[in-house]
């Protein structure tokens, strides 16, 4: 009985370790470095096994896309728990996705498609990033009860912000400090929230 248990928990390890190498390779070269036959290397796979696990780079990508809006979505849900004042709310949910995008830079590049982290089945299709946007919306309308169009402009608003300035930061990191960008960030998240009343 332990022998047959043992084996669907090597082969999450493995599909595990996969994933981990996949982002590892991307920290240090890029996602445009990143392929089934370099994971199967640094692993000391055969491709072909790597293959048993993900049926392409794609898919690879999608699971890495999907593990990094659940995150979100788990922080979110704590932040729910944690704050009564829904701008509050909405400010820390912001602090999260900087933070997030800050010590898990290679997986967001894969959530938004970023610096050659490309996946080919839309972002806005996502299942995930659908829930971590729902939890965002019914955080703006518990303190804007407005039409459902209203709040998808206001989240889309939100959106822009967020992810504009996350962006930035990523692409002038050489030129700008990022606590400097983290301080504009606060700041500027800090006025959009206020501003939503």
């Amino acid at each position: 009985m332990e022998t047959i248990e043992r084996k669907p928990r090597s082969r999450e390890h493995t599909r595990t370790g996969i994933m981990l190498t996949a982002k590892d390779i991307a920290r240090r070269e890029g996602w445009q470095s990143v392929s089934i036959r370099k994971i199967a290397d640094a692993i000391d796979y055969s491709a072909p096994i790597v293959y048993e696990y993900f049926d392409s780079k794609d898919i690879l990508l999608k699971e890495i896309r999907d593990e990094g809006f659940q995150y979100l979505h788990t922080e979110y849900d704590r932040i729910l728990k944690l704050y009564r004042d829904p701008e509050k709310r909405l400010y820390e949910i912001s602090l999260i996705q900087w933070e997030f995008s800050r010590l898990q830079p290679e997986i967001y590049q894969v959530m938004y498609n970023l610096d050659g982290a490309y996946c080919t089945m839309p972002v806005y299709q996502s299942d995930e990033m659908q829930a971590v946007s729902d939890i965002v919306c019914e955080t703006i309308f518990s303190f804007i009860p407005k039409s459902k169009e209203s709040i998808q402009r206001l989240y889309f608003e939100w959106w822009a912000v967020s992810h504009g300035m996350i962006m930035l930061s990523m692409l002038l990191k050489d030129q700008q400090p990022l606590d400097k960008s983290e301080q504009i960030y606060r700041e500027t998240m800090r006025r959009f929230v206020r501003g939503l009343r």
